[in-house]
């Protein structure tokens, strides 16, 4: 794999959550490292980091890819050797360590949250996580009912959908319009995050604010379920604007807006699952 390419691959993923693309990056880090026929050292050291730093960059809104990506820059940055080979090994065995840390944090928030469900439960969840997409796999043999929004204009709700009845659920789908009408029937929402903010709120697709309120009003819990190293002491954030064109609008004297992500504030949140 080529540096471009995987930076590519990243920035233009709107599908994945954050988790999913930085383990992406991981990989591709990982997979960069054995391809590359750079053969002066310095070279291939700066090539690596300069790769890590695009990639930390790339997606503002997602602090997963900065922070895990960071534990793997600060050691190699910082490692002293004369030898290409062992340079190259470092990368990888640090890349597969992070990783697998990732996975570990991950499996802890799936066990918390799964702790929390009740046979009974009707769910309603926004966009697409990764981490709720475990959770959900764990409660595949439980009569749970689950209600999925679209989460336009990716309609990743379509995705997960057709992720949960190939589990065996029988999924309720609708539109974002409609997340007030359904929630008097729903005794929990579970929505993932993209970055946990230092005074509490978190960022994640648009819509999960307006779910949460509706959930506030008719005093649903909701729940956030994020690993740990998605978390930012700042309070300062940057939302992403994507293509107005994927909202197939064009007409003169009309401005388009397409952000993806919002920032939900804490009073919203009954718990951070992490």
């Amino acid at each position: 794999m080529y540096p471009v390419k995987l930076l590519d691959e990243i920035s233009k993923n709107h599908i994945h959550g954050s988790t999913e693309l930085a383990l992406v990056a991981l990989e591709g880090n990982s997979q960069v490292a054995r391809d590359s026929d750079v053969g002066d050292l310095a070279d291939f050291r700066e090539q690596i980091l300069s790769m890590i730093v695009s990639l930390q960059s790339c997606r503002p809104s997602m602090v997963a890819l900065h922070n895990l990506l960071e534990r793997i820059r600060l050691p190699i940055s910082q490692f002293n050797t004369h030898h290409h080979e062992t340079y190259r090994k470092l990368i990888i065995d640090h890349c597969a360590q992070v990783r697998q840390f990732a996975l570990d944090a991950q499996s802890r928030v799936v066990r918390e949250m799964v702790k929390l469900v009740k046979i009974d439960d009707v769910i309603m969840t926004h966009s697409i996580s990764s981490t709720v997409k475990k959770i959900f796999e764990q409660l595949s043999e439980t009569q749970i009912e689950i209600i999925v929004t679209e989460s336009r204009p990716g309609d990743e709700g379509k995705v997960l959908a057709a992720y949960l009845a190939e589990l065996g659920f029988r999924p309720t789908y609708i539109t974002e319009a409609q997340i007030n009408l359904w929630m008097p029937e729903v005794s929990r929402v579970i929505v993932g995050a993209d970055a946990l903010l230092g005074d509490g709120s978190f960022i994640n697709k648009c819509g999960t604010s307006l779910m949460a309120m509706s959930a506030q009003y008719h005093k649903v819990p909701v729940y956030v379920c994020a690993e740990a190293f998605k978390q930012t002491h700042n309070i300062e954030y940057e939302l992403e604007q994507m293509d107005p064109g994927e909202l197939r609008l064009n007409l003169d004297g009309v401005e388009v807006s397409n952000r993806y992500f919002e920032r939900v504030p804490a009073d919203l949140v009954t718990a951070w699952i992490h």
